[in-house]
This record gives structure tokens, sequence and C-alpha cells, in this order.
């Protein structure tokens, strides 16, 4: 993990690791060295899809990129009995992420949009270098866990169970999404006409939330010196 004096002011360095479009890393680096995300620096954008638009925001950006795909772990461990391929070839691509992640030094990890569920393969080496990784989920903290949060919650809202869902950043931790929360919002689906409506009612607030969260991780390694 980078460390650096207070008396250097260092920008601490962030490692952004994403899967989409990547509007929410848009919001990171519109807001690096404003007063929403004072004194911090983007050293590198991970993809796992070679076409994720957010390659090129952070291209236009001058920020480094790296494209680290699933698929040549996956010919690497051929499924079969002994070897489950989705288990191996996980394992294989999350500990060459971690190495590809802590050669850059970073005081911290953001999953703006990461689509895959990272193992402790991933986790445990970078945790053991004292680098938070956090994450933004589409639900309030214990609510809604895994994939098709947004979806679950409308199916709910249609069905009269439910008028509010939320988004959260938290810390990762090997139990999905059950890190601790670094800042929660509630969102009201009241009023949304369509499934659509309503991700686009989330993703408008999640740009001010990871910015936000990102924000207070690094402020509390600050206050611990390890940034």
């Amino acid at each position: 993990m980078a460390q650096s004096s207070n008396a250097s002011h260092e920008p601490a360095r962030i490692t952004v690791l994403i899967s989409g479009s990547g509007s929410n890393l848009q919001a990171l680096i519109n807001a690096c060295n404003t007063a929403a995300l004072p004194d911090a620096q983007i050293v590198r954008v991970i993809s796992d899809r070679k076409d994720a638009y957010g390659l090129k925001r952070a291209d236009v950006a001058h920020i480094a990129t790296t494209y680290h795909g699933i698929l040549p772990y996956k010919k690497r461990h051929p499924d079969n009995s002994e070897n489950p391929q989705w288990q191996e070839a996980r394992r294989a691509y999350d500990a060459e992420l971690a190495q590809l992640v802590l050669a850059d030094k970073p005081d911290i990890v953001v999953c703006a949009g990461f689509m895959r569920i990272l193992s402790t393969a991933f986790l445990d080496p970078v945790k053991g270098s004292k680098t938070p990784i956090i994450n933004l989920h589409p639900s309030l903290h214990g609510d809604l866990i895994g994939a098709g949060c947004i979806k679950r919650a409308w199916d709910e809202y249609e069905a009269g169970t439910r008028k509010n869902t939320g988004i959260m950043i938290h810390y990762v931790i090997a139990e999905v999404d059950m890190g601790e929360p670094i800042v929660q919002e509630e969102i009201s689906i009241e009023g949304c006409q369509s499934l659509e409506d309503l991700e686009k009612r989330i993703h408008k607030h999640e740009h001010g939330l990871i910015v936000k969260g990102t924000k207070i991780a690094i402020a509390k390694l600050e206050r611990h010196g390890k940034v």
C-alpha cells in the first residue's frame, strides 16, 4: 500500500474496477482533486470486459487501463468432475487480478459497477496489504443481496410489498454484499412507471454516492495515517 507523509500531501492512489459503461467511474474522474474528492488520483482502471466503454473514459482522462478477461483462465482450467471450471478458473483469475492491482500500490480499490464476485484469492492478498476494497451496491445493507437487485426491488414494488429501495457503498468482504456500509441512501420507487425508470433513478443517485463513499473511506485512511 502506498505510504506518504502528511507533509508531502501526495494524493490518495485509487484503482477502479469496472465492467461496463463507466458512468460511476466518470463521476470519480470528475470529482478527483475537487472539493468533492480532494487529493485523490485514479492510477488505473481495470475491466473484465474488453469492450467496456469505461476504458475509453479512462483513456480520455489519461488514466492507465488494463483489460483482464476470464476466458483465458477458463481455457487453462478445463471443466471436469475433479476440477470444476467455475471455481478453479475464478480463483486463478482473482489471484492474478490481485497481482495487477497491487503492482500499482493503490491506497484504495473501488469497485464501480464491477460485475464479478471477488473470491478470497483476490480479497486475502489485497487486504493483506492493508488496502481497503469498497463497492457500490444497488440496495441498502442487508436488504437485497447478490445480483439483480433493481429488478427484484421493482418486482416487489409491482406486487405491492415494497415502496423504497436504496444504494450503498460498503467495504468488500467474502460474504457477498455484507461488508460494513460506509454510506447509504434510501430511494423511493413511487412515481416510476417502469423498471427502466427505476434504473435511471438509481443510477442518478449512484454517481453522487460513490464519490461520497470514496471520500469517506479515504478520510478514514488519513485518520489512521495510512495515506
